[in-house]
């Protein structure tokens, strides 16, 4: 049980970070949160195609600087819209801060992911670029892995609707899918264009499918080291509020991890407000 950021820094260093992997961590302020990405919550999956394009629709300049699939996700997922995207940080104590800052009735985890490196991407990767393009094809999207040719793979209707997608963000993408990409999870490192990415150091997990585009890819059991290992990175409610006072003096907070205007306004409030009876 971690009580406090002392006891905490204690276990991450029982963990041990290794080279040979990239490491996240995500804070779950319940316990019993799965690592699943909001689309797939509250049945939003069925219409994932349609939040996607009504949410460029409604605020067409919002994206004007977004030129790939992944760049409007990311902004997306800034505006709480939800997507295939799992926000995860390269900080742990960014990671303790999200695990106690909701649900104080509740346990809270920090899950930490030791990822391969060869399943970390850069914004422009293909196998990215393949994923994300997902969210714009309707609810029966479903593949056939049944073929051991990638050929016949590719010319399957499904996928070359899939291939129409990303040909308008990439005309030179060949077509040369790996079925085996679709149904996988990969980490993506984007631009640090975002003033709250760079602050709460952030990354994302990009899923794919399960063979239909209903059930969301799986992260790989071995790499979450909670699973995997002896050490509980479980937070109890009852302590909660302690360590994110010891957090703010390591200037994570609020404040600091949400620097847009409007949530310094909230900040202000809630600092200067004068209590009444």
């Amino acid at each position: 049980m971690v009580r406090n950021i002392t006891n905490f820094i204690n276990e991450i260093k029982r963990l041990g970070l290794v080279d040979e992997y990239e490491n996240y961590f995500r804070g779950h302020s319940d316990i019993s949160f799965e690592l699943k990405p909001s689309i797939y919550r509250d049945g939003l999956i069925y219409n994932e195609d349609n939040i996607f394009k009504e949410s460029i629709s409604r605020v067409p300049l919002e994206f004007n600087n977004s030129k790939s699939t992944v760049e409007k996700l990311v902004k997306m997922q800034h505006y709480g819209i939800p997507t295939r995207l799992l926000d995860v940080t390269a900080n742990p104590l960014v990671a303790l801060y999200f695990a106690c800052n909701k649900d104080f009735s509740k346990n809270g985890e920090v899950v930490y992911l030791r990822i391969p490196k060869n399943y970390v991407k850069y914004y422009d990767s293909d196998v990215v670029s393949v994923l994300s393009n997902i969210a714009k094809r309707p609810e029966n999207f479903e593949i056939d892995t049944s073929t051991s040719k990638i050929s016949e793979f590719n010319d399957t209707t499904a996928i070359q609707y899939l291939l129409h997608e990303i040909k308008e963000e990439k005309p030179y993408f060949q077509n040369l899918i790996n079925p085996k990409h679709l149904e996988e999870v990969f980490a993506v490192k984007v631009k640090l264009d975002n003033e709250r990415i760079l602050k709460q150091e952030g990354a994302f997990l990009i899923f794919g499918i399960d063979a239909n585009k209903i059930r969301p890819a799986r992260v790989p059991n071995n790499w979450v080291l909670n699973k995997t290992t002896k050490v509980k990175l479980e937070i109890p409610a009852n302590r909660k509020r302690s360590i994110l006072k010891e957090l703010a003096t390591f200037g994570i907070s609020n404040r600091t991890l949400f620097p847009e205007l409007e949530n310094q306004g909230i900040f202000l409030i809630d600092k200067y407000k004068r209590k009444t009876s």
